[in-house]
């Protein structure tokens, strides 16, 4: 099995080396899922690779992040500069770069980012076909649910090994950016599962608030005990989470895996003894608490430790007060108290963890008293007190929080020498294929003026983009609405909807044979919709109802997963005529070249991505809309081709998690550090977290229509219809009394 490293910094990917990684993996300027940490320039890149490929290494990229519409001649430009350096292989999560690489860079080895949630078999394959010589599978599987994956694709499986775990499915958590600004698909995690939350309970003066928790904090991932069974399962690659973890973290991890991989035919007594040394290299590493995640089970007793911060680092103890001193110059200087759990000394990195807020502050220890005495060092078990720099705010005489170690001062200094040696690296420049990039950009039908035009939020009148009430008359964008059962069709909707779409479910599909339902009436406009998430177990099942409903004559099927389109492989040439494949947000389209991608696997109709602002909108399908009219006079005439709608209403699942913990209080309200109110809920086998406030567009129906869309989606399933109804009409009815969500969609507009 290949051992794959991070590397976010020079000092990082050397100590990867010398620890005998066998392959490293760094992120592509400006277009990698982990945005906070500095980048590589293409010349440092191309340095890397030959110094890599000289000690038999090999270096992939990941290029992980979901792309805007004016990021898409960059991306391109850095496709070509990778071909050129001639590294590895790429990670890709967006289908528009996906698409992109495969039809004009064939030279580059393509790999399936953990992001794109492939969770089985069917997905496995069909990035196979698209492309991708390997696939990185959600960390959300059982050993033998790998074991099954690998045992029906061809693709090359990797799996993470080692490291931190997201709550939330990769690809689907939408709680970094509608209540945090910051999308986790494009590399701006602001991590909401790490901050404490308080469950709401009845008082006699209402709602109050029980103790805080950190209920969605997953421990960290290990499974260096699990290496035979990984094996056996037909894992090719094991893959090490860090890239914005130290040198030395990177050295400790990398030298624990090595030791155990190469210990693999050793003797049962030699394989104890080298994991017990593993181990200590994992503890000396400075992370979370460790599990083996979802490995052995798909609902690990220790996924959670609720009562642990979820910080990484060491735990050095709990702050028990607080001294303030004012300094000569007049300044208030504060001392934290605390009795050590850990040794400590000056110039290490340290993170205060304030427990009332859930925020977050490291700093640099630069003065401490042992005792009352300065000292340089104190052991465990001391009673210290430690220097706060002044721009580290709101930490009073009633401050409640924690300190962990993060880094020592001898890591910090060996990341200095590596940053010196990393400005050493001559590299050769690295320009990308001008003409190329030029004709690809020609073949997306992408222009700078138009793109630049409809970011500013102009249109063809000039006038910029404005909330508005419903907008009237003969020419309003068809609506599609979702419910969550068949029994919702009995209520009264606040529009006239053109499709109705309804979960493809057990309880669907039991409803559907009982008496008193008028089938032939919604027959033509019911869109049967898949859940983004179906386990290698499931898919049988899924298959059967897909079948079931098509001999049924249902037509239109809405799919939770690119690959999903798998499922009706057996549906022959004349029956594929009246398919109507579409495609839910959940496929994460954020660019013209995504939308040409789905366009070209059959699908009639998708969703743009629900992140999406309404310049980036408005220029992709500027550009996507004239590459259909080129393609349709280059045929002879105008082909029908791909409608895009946009989610407008409703609860969208800000997690969309595998465990049920018994930690969990569903149905109950839970509250975060500022205040923001949700539920959690457990359907189809899903922990799903939603917000009391819901997601609302519907202010801005003129410009959508202006935008190039073409339906409109609300979504009643978040909720009960008799409830979510009299809502939705209310904002159609232009209140601006009710507060909502609308994303990150007026970011751009004013």
């Amino acid at each position: 099995m290949e051992l794959l490293a991070p590397a976010g910094s020079f000092a990082a990917f050397e100590a990867a080396l010398e620890q005998g990684a066998d392959a490293i993996y760094v992120g592509a300027p400006g277009f990698n899922a982990r945005a906070l940490s500095r980048d590589f320039s293409f010349g440092e890149i191309d340095s890397m690779v030959r110094q890599a490929h000289d000690q038999g290494v090999k270096l992939y990229i990941a290029m992980n992040s979901l792309v805007k519409e004016d990021e898409l001649p960059a991306a391109i430009e850095a496709l070509s500069c990778f071909r050129q350096i001639g590294v590895d292989a790429l990670i890709l999560q967006d289908l528009g770069l996906l698409h992109i690489a495969r039809t004009w860079f064939p030279e580059l080895v393509l790999h399936a980012s953990t992001l794109m949630s492939v969770h089985n078999s069917l997905a496995a394959e069909a990035l196979r076909r698209l492309g991708c010589e390997r696939v990185v599978l959600a960390r959300e599987l059982t050993i033998d649910e790998m074991a099954e994956i690998a045992g029906r694709t061809e693709a090359e499986i990797e799996v993470f090994v080692h490291g931190a775990m997201c709550f939330s499915y990769s690809g689907l958590c939408m709680f970094s950016s509608l209540h945090g600004g910051r999308s986790s698909l494009r590399g701006q995690c602001v991590q909401p599962c790490r901050r404490h939350y308080s469950w709401m309970k009845p008082g006699r003066t209402g709602k109050k608030q029980g103790l805080a928790s950190y209920p969605f904090s997953m421990n960290d991932l290990c499974g260096v005990d699990l290496l035979p069974e990984l094996e056996k399962a037909g894992v090719g690659c094991l893959k090490i989470e860090g890239r914005m973890k130290s040198a030395q973290y990177v050295a400790n991890t990398v030298a624990a895996y090595r030791l155990a991989l190469d210990s693999l035919d050793g003797s049962d007594e030699e394989q104890e003894k080298v994991l017990r040394e593993a181990h200590r290299l994992l503890d000396a590493a400075m992370a979370r608490k460790r599990s083996s995640g979802y490995m052995l089970s798909p609902q690990p007793a220790g996924a959670i430790s609720p009562g642990i911060s979820g910080n990484s680092g060491r735990f050095l103890g709990r702050i028990t007060g607080v001294r303030r001193q004012r300094s000569g110059q007049g300044k208030q200087g504060k001392y934290l108290r605390l009795v050590l759990a850990a040794p400590v000394s000056e110039g290490d990195r340290l993170r205060l963890h304030h427990e009332k807020t859930g925020e977050r502050a490291s700093f640099t220890l630069r003065f401490m008293t042992v005792d009352g005495r300065r000292s340089k060092s104190a052991a465990s078990g001391s009673a210290v007190e430690i220097g706060l720099p002044d721009r580290i705010r709101g930490v009073g005489h009633d401050f409640r929080g924690s300190l962990f170690q993060v880094d020592v001062r001898a890591r910090i200094v060996a990341e200095r020498f590596g940053q010196r040696r990393r400005r050493k690296l001559a590299g050769r420049k690295v320009e990308p294929d001008r003409r190329l990039v030029e004709r690809i950009i020609g073949h997306l039908c992408w222009r700078q003026d138009r793109t630049r035009e409809r970011q500013t939020g102009k249109g063809h009148t000039g006038r910029r983009f404005a909330a508005r009430g419903r907008r009237q008359g003969p020419g309003e964008l068809p609506w599609w609405v979702v419910l969550g059962s068949i029994s919702g069709l009995r209520q009264r909707l606040p529009v006239r909807p053109a499709r109705i779409i309804l979960p493809l479910s057990r309880e669907n599909m039991r409803d559907l044979e009982r008496p008193g339902l008028k089938k032939k009436k919604y027959r033509s406009r019911i869109i049967w919709r898949l859940p983004p998430i179906v386990p290698e177990s499931e898919l049988p099942w899924y298959e059967q109802q897909v079948e079931t409903l098509l001999a049924a004559g249902y037509s239109c099927f809405d799919l939770g997963h690119f690959s999903q389109y798998g499922l009706f492989s057996s549906v022959g040439r004349q029956e594929r005529r009246w398919l109507e494949l579409s495609g839910h947000y959940t496929l994460n389209l954020l660019n013209s070249a995504a939308l040409a991608a789905v366009s070209a696997l059959g699908f009639r109709r998708a969703l743009f991505s629900l992140e999406t602002e309404a310049g980036n909108l408005a220029a992709a399908l500027a550009h996507f809309r004239n590459r259909q009219g080129r393609i349709g006079k280059k045929h002879g005439g105008r082909r029908p081709g791909l409608k895009v709608g946009l989610y407008v209403y409703g609860r969208p699942p800000l997690f969309t998690a595998r465990l049920d913990s018994e930690h969990f209080q569903y149905r109950k309200i839970f509250v975060s550090p500022h205040q923001e109110e949700f539920t959690l809920e457990h359907r189809q086998g899903l922990t799903l977290a939603r917000s009391l406030i819901p997601f609302s567009l519907l202010s801005w129906q003129d410009e959508l229509q202006k935008s190039g869309v073409d339906y409109l989606l609300l979504d009643l399933s978040g909720g009960p219809v008799k409830k979510e109804a009299p809502l939705v009409g209310t904002l159609l009815a232009g209140s601006r009394k009710m507060r909502v969500l609308s994303g990150n969609f007026h970011s751009t507009l004013v």
